[in-house]
């Protein structure tokens, strides 16, 4: 069945009005220019920095002075290139991998791990009983 215009245009509507970011949703952040989405971004990952402790040895003064990370990704690094625009210049050439920043990521903004694959319900304790009889 083809959808009408009135239903494309609020599902549309409905997926930008998801959050994308903790203050930002999807429909603000699609109307930035890639440069200031790489902004947004990197003030979503500088706490990720900051528990690492990378603003310790950052280069930058003002993360160092403020005791967490402040920097953003400077125009001439920008075009450069080397730098993912998603974090901050400490994440840069060489530097911490990325998949650790990315497990703390996890631990600080809470992302469930990947499930194992234990039940979560072993059954009835009657029927873990009989089973043991049987076997015996």
């Amino acid at each position: 069945m083809a959808r009408s215009e009135a239903e494309k245009r609020r599902i549309i509507e409905e997926a930008d009005s998801q959050l994308a970011l903790p203050w930002m949703t999807w429909g603000e952040l699609d109307r930035l220019s890639p440069r200031e989405r790489s902004h947004e971004y990197q003030k979503f990952t500088q706490p990720v920095m900051t528990y690492l402790g990378r603003h310790k040895t950052c280069k930058l003064p003002a993360c160092r002075r403020a005791r967490a990370c402040k920097g953003f990704i400077s125009e001439t690094q920008y075009q450069q290139g080397g730098y993912h625009d998603a974090f901050p210049p400490c994440l840069g050439k060489g530097t911490l991998p990325h998949d650790q920043a990315l497990a703390a990521m996890d631990e600080i903004y809470g992302r469930a791990a990947a499930p194992d694959d234990t039940p979560k319900y072993a059954g009835r304790a009657s029927d873990r009983a009989a089973d043991s009889d049987e076997t015996s």
